[in-house]
């Protein structure tokens, strides 16, 4: 049995007070076996607790006392080094705790020294026996014989001196706590005695404390492992990618997030390494930037052929929490589940594992032999807790998270532990947490998540794709410039068009579904009767105020029915006994019906002159079509020019499409002022708008633009793309009534695509492209956003690819382009290019050697092949064409 002395002072009392108090004691005790004694002795460069003389032998003893937490090893050494400089006859060296990991083994190394043989260690338990053998306390021993007791707690107080026992009934944790005094274990404790040990003694803050063993607990125990554990809720992974729930990785609902990672199983390996001496990790994000699927991803990494025989991980839910022994039953919970996996293998040695108290979790010695059987075999048990910030919300649970973090940072066993933070979850300066949590970070290694990029947008849009089919890439644009490259408006906004598309919507209607987040809640709001509703905001402003809906509540505050229905409606999620709101935006929008500020967001594709020009063809409360669009238009545009100008006014909503009918909408007049009034009020909320009037600066420039539009958007386009989109918004911007206008500087337009082609006919024979496939993809949009944008080297390619005519116009096949996916932007031009002989023939070559380099291939075909003087020019050319066969 672990066992400890505890000073417990009045308030105020300094540590020094404390320390004087536990030498009052070990005076006692050398008093008793013969030794005179003097105190606070000081030496040139050293300090002793404690001087003794021997009445009778007159040996000489140096003695030091340490009343606290946790000693150093330097302490060790330096009362080592002391004895020995001082040639004295002995040195005692006593102590209230027992030693962590680092000072233990010191201690070892120290008593197998021949030389340090004088020195003694005395443990707390060695403490108490000399105590007891002096008849200074008095013990009930012969009560204990029968319990299961986790520790023993000796509290040296002000009021008093006590025993306090802890007792497992769980084989987990312990439940209950005797309380006697150590005078006289007949003498009923009182209530203001046991209220002040409560407060002052973490272990036994929360236990049933008993004062009398007449109340002795059962042998039986009260809680089973199985109940025990089930109160503990890992992570809830997705059952399909439209979930709420954390994406599964399992079921490959997760995407990208590569580089992040790639860190943290890295940060694993340095550990297993031995590289790295921290355990402790936590991933650093704002709500809903997909912290808790990360979580999960990192779970199941572990499992795969490069971990799983070194790594044993499992994602906890913080929320589950309903009490300090929390983190005890979840690291129980890593332990059955790695033997259960074969993780971990048990024998006729095992000990069922157990924890001397709640935070107190390493030092029993069933953990201290599985951490051996890990040591050995190299091997790591990761436990994650998610939704970490949810324990300030409940008192003082943090204490025994702070314990276990520092126990596992001070005595770096095989353990990473890792925890998910919300970092726009602020703890007060004078919240009594608050230092505790700047420690906590100290020890650990942070990982921060980050917004979306292209790439996992896409991913989740091809998640989309593939419930509802192929989608237009107008829509696809529109979901990653409104998802602004936040991981849950992402999710939500494919979820929305997946509900709207099952619900009926035609998927060219999708333009008129509203993408304001506002909108996407209020939605949610129409999926539900009264009842429903009503129980949502109950479940919200419980767990708002930390007082989360429990299980054993259904039927009383809440009908099962609304419950269940709830449930499949994926509005709230269970998390242990407890239910909760699918997202945290979500549940503060349901109790403050505020919305995180996220502006709308779309790029301007078209110039906003050709997009009034359309807008002027209507009459009000009249539907158009695209026929009557066109005999109305002065220009003469094909029907792909008028789709893509379109585009623009369905996205700010100005003009709507259903089925055939085009309309006006939401504006009070078919007139120049109408539409400047509408793009006003509609900017007012318009993401670049709201950054851009953000800067400091009097004068705004299309550098700037460029630079917030980035940010902004995820997309990845060259720079002659987000050039031409940074004059579309001045354009837009300069037309309005926005206070921004006057700081604007408008860009003079260049010479771009104008003049004519050079190129009377074209050379079918010698013609091999300069440009890539993808440079040519991404110039295509420009020819309808600022055609001025695309340089004049790119002619010779566009003219060859019949995208241009000689006048630099828009072919019938540049037309058609324009409507066109990526993907099918590139097989239409692949199969141009395929017309020409020098690319046959790379292909060819390519075929023949797959793993050819552009230099090697420039060395072997004739050298007027590519273009170019120095070899460097012609093997840049190669890598382009072969772009094209790739």
């Amino acid at each position: 049995m672990k066992s400890e002395i505890r000073i417990l002072l009045e308030d105020g009392a300094s540590n020094k007070a404390k320390g004087n108090c536990f030498e009052a004691l070990i005076r006692n005790i050398l008093y008793i076996h013969q030794y005179e004694i003097r105190g606070n002795i000081n030496y040139s460069g050293m300090e002793i607790d404690l001087v003794a003389t021997h009445k009778h032998n007159k040996e000489t003893l140096y003695v030091e006392c340490k009343a606290k937490e946790k000693f150093s090893s330097d302490e060790l050494s330096k009362f080592a080094f002391n004895v020995d400089y001082k040639e004295i006859d002995k040195g005692y060296f006593f102590r209230t705790q027992e030693l962590e990991s680092q000072a233990g083994a010191l201690l070892s190394e120290i008593k197998s020294k021949p030389k340090y043989k004088n020195l003694s260690f005395f443990e707390p338990g060695e403490i108490i026996d000399m105590l007891r053998d002096g008849k200074m306390i008095f013990e009930p021993t012969h009560h204990l014989n029968n319990l299961i007791i986790a520790k023993r707690i000796l509290a040296v107080t002000y009021k008093g001196d006590y025993f306090i026992y802890l007792i497992n009934e769980s084989n987990a944790v312990p439940t209950k706590a005797i309380v006697v005094t150590a005078q006289d274990s007949n003498r009923l404790v009182q209530d203001d005695e046991i209220l002040m040990l409560k407060e002052r003694i973490e272990e036994i803050t929360n236990l049933n404390t008993i004062s009398s063993f007449d109340a002795k607990p059962s042998k039986k125990p009260v809680i089973s492992d199985e109940q025990v554990i089930e109160s503990i809720s890992e992570v809830q992974e997705s059952e399909h990618w439209y979930d709420y729930l954390p994406a599964s990785s399992d079921k490959k609902h997760f995407v990208g997030r590569d580089e992040i990672r790639i860190k943290i199983l890295s940060f694993f390996k340095q550990i297993s390494d031995g590289t790295s001496k921290k355990r402790i990790f936590y991933l650093n994000g704002k709500s809903g930037w997909g912290k808790s699927s990360l979580v999960l991803e990192l779970k199941g990494r572990t499992t795969n052929k490069h971990y799983r025989n070194k790594f044993y991980a499992i994602a906890i839910d913080t929320r589950s929490a309903t009490s300090d022994s929390f983190v005890a039953l979840s690291f129980k919970k890593l332990i059955q589940k790695a033997y259960q996996d074969n993780f971990l293998k048990k024998d006729m040695f095992t000990k069922e594992i157990a924890f001397n108290s709640n935070v107190d979790l390493l030092s029993s010695e069933s953990v201290i032999a599985l951490l051996e059987i890990l040591k050995i075999e190299q091997r790591f048990l990761v436990l994650i807790f998610d939704q970490f910030e949810d324990v300030f919300r409940k008192k003082d649970f943090f204490k025994t998270f702070y314990k276990f973090l520092s126990d596992v940072t001070d005595k770096k066993p095989n353990l990473i532990i890792g925890f998910s933070w919300k970092s726009d979850f602020f703890i007060q300066s004078d919240d009594p947490s608050y230092h505790i949590w700047q420690q906590a970070r100290e020890q650990a290694r942070e990982f921060t998540v980050n917004e979306f990029g292209e790439r996992e947008i896409d991913g989740v849009i091809r998640q989309l794709e593939g419930s509802i089919g192929p989608l237009e890439k107008s829509i696809k644009d529109r979901i990653k410039e409104s998802s602004q490259g936040l991981p849950w408006l992402t999710k939500k906004l494919c979820i929305h068009i997946f509900d709207q598309i099952q619900s009926g919507l035609m998927k060219e209607d999708l333009l008129e579904s509203n993408l304001n987040i506002q909108d996407l809640f209020k939605k949610d709001e129409e999926r539900l009767n009264a009842d429903e509703l009503k129980a949502l905001q109950i479940i919200a402003k419980r767990a708002f105020e930390s007082s989360n809906f429990d299980e054993t509540e259904v039927g009383d505050v809440i009908d099962g029915q609304t419950i269940a229905s709830l449930l499949h409606k994926r509005m709230i999620i269970r998390s242990g006994a407890n239910y909760n709101i699918y997202w945290d935006i979500y549940r503060d929008y349901l109790i403050t019906s505020k919305i995180p500020i996220i502006g709308e967001s779309y790029l301007l594709r078209q110039g906003v002159n050709l997009c009034l020009e359309v807008f002027l063809l209507f009459e009000k409360q009249k539907s158009e079509t695209l026929d009557s669009l066109l005999d109305k238009h002065p220009k003469f545009i094909s029907t792909e020019t008028l789709n893509n100008i379109l585009i623009e006014p369905r996205n700010i909503g100005i003009i709507s499409k259903i089925s055939e009918a085009v309309f006006i909408s939401d504006v009070d007049e078919v007139t120049k002022g109408g539409f400047i009034d509408y793009i006003t009020a509609k900017f007012q909320n318009y993401t670049p708008y709201i950054a851009l009037s953000k800067l400091q600066q009097s004068k705004i420039t299309k550098v700037d633009i460029v630079a917030t539009l980035r940010t902004i958007f995820k997309q990845e386009y060259q720079d002659n793309t987000w050039d031409a989109y940074a004059k579309n918004l001045i354009s837009w911007f300069m037309l309005s009534n926005l206070d921004i206008k006057h700081r604007l500087i408008e860009p003079q337009k260049g010479r771009g695509l104008q003049g004519s082609v050079s190129y009377d006919t074209k050379d079918t024979v010698g013609f091999c492209p300069k440009s890539s496939v993808k440079d040519i993809i991404e110039i295509i949009p420009l020819f309808t956003i600022d055609k001025h944008a695309i340089s004049s080297r790119f002619n010779k390619e566009l003219y060859y690819l019949d995208i241009i005519n000689r006048e630099k116009e828009l072919t019938d096949f540049g037309q058609s382009l324009l409507a066109k996916s990526d993907d099918e932007i590139a097989k239409a031009l692949k199969d141009k290019i395929y017309t020409y002989p020098k690319i046959r023939t790379l292909e060819s070559l390519v075929r023949e050697n797959p793993k050819i380099r552009a230099m090697q291939i420039v060395k072997t075909l004739p050298d007027d092949f590519f273009e170019g003087v120095k070899q460097s020019s012609k093997g840049i050319y190669a890598s382009k064409a072969m772009s094209w066969i790739k």
